[in-house]
């Protein structure tokens, strides 16, 4: 039998809740250590998902036996971190956005390729059955044409990071970036175009950070993507696919994340509902 991957958790975020869900049920996959600001958070950690080890994040990136450390922290650290990590010589699986900026992103992937490891953005969206399901409805709709998708909720916590543009807030870095992955997933390349428009210090808030944005890309052969993302709008969480010869609309597809993401709408108690008929292979 192979060697099981030998994990490291470096940070103990909140997201751990559900990212422990599914890594619990990978049988090559074993966790041996977790890290955070404080030896506190991390022991908490440790006894919640009865990890063998606490360590703090120098001894965690000095170890030789972890083979990949997973980076559940907030997003204004998450390059800091991924960086020290390679440089390590470890793996990296950071959690969304995995960068808050393109520069942070290059000087992370141009680190992987010096040391030769391998970086990834967690963005589990790529690994739902709902998406193998849509890939394979693909061929039956002709020639994509047209991606359109929304992704929003309504937060009322003015504390929240997702408020505070030193902390990377805004729909763009929390849903926007669905969004995005959700659009390349089926066009499966980069646009040559694109552009957008977000809504700043609209109300009593005067809040410095995208509360809801649209933007339009356009690719090599005149598709488009047409998306919407929103922390102050709670608009229907839909994604459909224009092809040459049918539609595929599943209405479900964000709106699966629209209650399990970190953004804390799991809390609302109650899932939207749309109006409109799903229209799964529409004509």
């Amino acid at each position: 039998m192979n060697r099981k991957i030998r994990w490291g958790l470096l940070g103990a975020g909140k997201i751990l809740d559900r990212w422990m869900k599914g890594a619990c049920q990978i049988d090559d996959m074993e966790i041996v250590a977790v890290a955070s600001r404080t030896r506190e958070s991390a022991a908490k950690t440790a006894e919640k998902f009865q990890i063998p080890e606490v360590l703090t994040y120098e001894e965690m990136l000095s170890r030789e036996d972890i083979d990949i450390v997973y980076i559940p922290v907030p997003h204004t650290a998450h390059m800091e971190l991924a960086i020290k990590a390679m440089e390590a010589g470890k793996s990296v699986l950071v959690e969304k956005p995995a960068g808050i900026n393109v520069h942070q992103w290059e000087k992370m992937t141009e680190c992987a390729k010096k040391n030769q490891v391998f970086l990834m953005e967690a963005v589990w969206t790529r690994f739902f059955p709902l998406i193998k399901e849509i890939e394979a409805h693909l061929k039956d709709i002709g020639d994509v044409r047209v991606v359109s998708t929304n992704f929003s909720f309504r937060n009322e916590d003015m504390t929240s990071r997702l408020m505070d543009p030193n902390r990377a807030g805004g729909s763009l870095l929390d849903v926007g970036v669905y969004d995005l992955h959700f659009t390349k997933m089926i066009l499966k390349k980069e646009p040559i175009f694109i552009s957008g428009v977000a809504s700043m210090d609209t109300d009593e808030h005067h809040l410095q950070v995208d509360e809801q944005a649209a933007w339009i890309a356009q690719y090599d052969k005149g598709e488009l993507g047409l998306m919407c993302s929103s922390i102050r709008t709670d608009m229907i969480d839909t994604a459909y696919i224009y092809g040459t010869k049918r539609t595929y609309g599943d209405p479900t597809v964000l709106e699966t994340m629209a209650v399990t993401t970190d953004s804390g709408r799991q809390d609302r108690g109650h899932r939207k509902t749309s109006t409109t008929e799903d229209c799964r292979h529409r004509r």
